[in-house]
């Protein structure tokens, strides 16, 4: 992104009432492009300083009210500041940010974890996904002795060596036969990742191609049960479940990144949905409602290697108190009120869904919309599509362009989503089919004013 600024974005950053144009000039001043994930700042972003959030809505500096469709890209399941995580959390701080011991809070968490991912027989907590998932693999790689690993196109891991692969690589560069060696992620990973292969998302025999020649030596199978880097991709019937019998044939063990669909799908996540149960399971996300953590866990006999010191994990955060606190009052939360809880949101998804699809049918603006519960994707395509079922497709077939200029139409009425359809829409509990309405609404005008011949 240029950092040529124009005299009207200087003289707002010199502002006495920030903008959040002005204040996205004065921050790349001191930080890099601007903020500390590069998916908030992409060249095509409306600037947007967010102030304070409440519910199902977000304020950003100048006082403008959106209703928010990001949820922080997936944490907030309860909402912004929902009171249950404010209380739990402002009890620790009378008692402790940080300990430095092992705490029974931890032990708290980790059993009502248990009792929703019953898979994770043992676990261990840390502060991010990429940590949870760069130790999952290390974890595969030391109890199978195997080296090679096994991704899916479309797919993101976290952006660690071992996995950090080109999630969103242009079609020419992606392999004809359905899997290939993986292409680094970006730049500065010295050749890696290495031993990782990449295989079409949604094809069995592609998978199966791969470990006809590779399977003696694959540590593991990596994947987000249901896609949602590329957008929201659900697998096809019966295809977890083969992938599942794949690699118990091979001696591969699978893993879950359930970062994203962990606690979101349904209370145990995607595993639970579709009742398919991996070896190793990866979690985050809404399972701290807003606070940094993550968890990795697997049957007993392989996190033995963990117990007993033979294999590191570390990390002064890993199980912060603060944290466990916001944790455990988000699955007090679930545990108490799971069945209304994921009933509400599955009726929110279907609602928004529904909405979208009727609204450009009539409108005869070329779309899928694709979801599972509160996770949502609204591609705009080219030509209508009566499924996109892998990272190829959706990049053939959407235009991101279109997506761009309708998202824009939005955040200007007051309703957020990423620019980027590849990233998923979020609901919570703390949206109402009344935000909804509201929502479809606006997004009839948008539609009416930017989409339509």
């Amino acid at each position: 992104m240029s950092t040529t600024h124009s005299a009207s974005q200087l003289r707002a950053a010199a502002s006495d009432v920030p903008t959040s144009a002005g204040l996205m000039v004065r921050a790349r001043q001191s930080i890099a492009g601007g903020d500390n994930s590069t998916m908030r700042v992409l060249p095509y972003h409306l600037p947007l300083v967010a102030s304070h959030g409440a519910g199902a809505r977000v304020w950003d500096v100048e006082g403008n009210e959106y209703i928010d469709l990001n949820m922080a890209y997936g944490p907030l399941i309860l909402g912004h500041c929902p009171p249950q995580v404010l209380q739990a959390v402002g009890r620790q701080l009378q008692n402790g940010t940080q300990l430095g011991f092992p705490a029974e809070l931890s032990i708290r968490v980790a059993e009502k974890l248990r009792r929703l991912f019953p898979a994770m027989e043992l676990l261990r907590f840390s502060s991010t996904g990429t940590e949870a998932v760069a130790s999952a693999l290390r974890l595969a790689r030391t109890v199978t002795g195997r080296r090679k690993l096994i991704a899916f196109e479309g797919h993101y891991h976290g952006w660690s060596d071992a996995i950090f692969h080109r999630y969103h690589a242009v079609l020419e560069q992606l392999p004809a036969a359905g899997y290939g060696p993986a292409l680094p992620g970006t730049l500065g990973m010295n050749g890696a990742p290495h031993d990782l292969l990449v295989v079409r998302w949604n094809d069995l025999e592609a998978l199966h191609r791969c470990l006809a020649e590779h399977g003696s030596d694959v540590a593991a199978v990596i994947m987000e049960p249901i896609m949602g880097n590329a957008g929201v991709i659900p697998p096809h019937d019966q295809y977890l479940a083969g992938v599942r019998e794949a690699t118990l044939d091979h001696g591969i063990l699978l893993v879950f990144d359930e970062v994203i669909t962990g606690l979101r799908v349904a209370p145990g996540g995607a595993q639970e949905y579709y009742r398919v149960y991996p070896d190793i399971t990866v979690v985050s996300k809404a399972l701290g409602g807003g606070f940094p953590v993550s968890a990795f866990g697997a049957a007993r006999e392989h996190m033995q290697v963990i117990a007993n010191g033979s294999l590191f994990h570390g990390g002064v955060f890993s199980g912060n108190a603060l944290v466990m606190a916001a944790a455990e009052a988000v699955l007090d939360e679930i545990l108490a009120n799971g069945q209304a809880m994921y009933e509400h949101l599955h009726a929110l998804g279907d609602q928004l869904a529904g909405g979208v699809r009727d609204l450009f049918s009539r409108l005869r603006i070329p779309h899928l919309v694709q979801h599972v519960g509160p996770l949502i994707s609204i591609f705009l395509t080219t030509h209508d599509q009566p499924r996109i079922t892998n990272y190829r497709d959706a990049r053939r077939y959407c235009v991101a362009e279109r997506y761009i200029r309708f998202q824009h139409h939005m955040q200007r009425a007051g309703v957020y989503f990423h620019p980027n359809q590849f990233e998923p829409l979020f609901l919570s509990t703390a949206h109402t089919r009344g935000d909804l309405e509201v929502v479809l609404e606006r997004m009839e005008d948008a539609a009416r004013c930017c989409l339509t011949a």
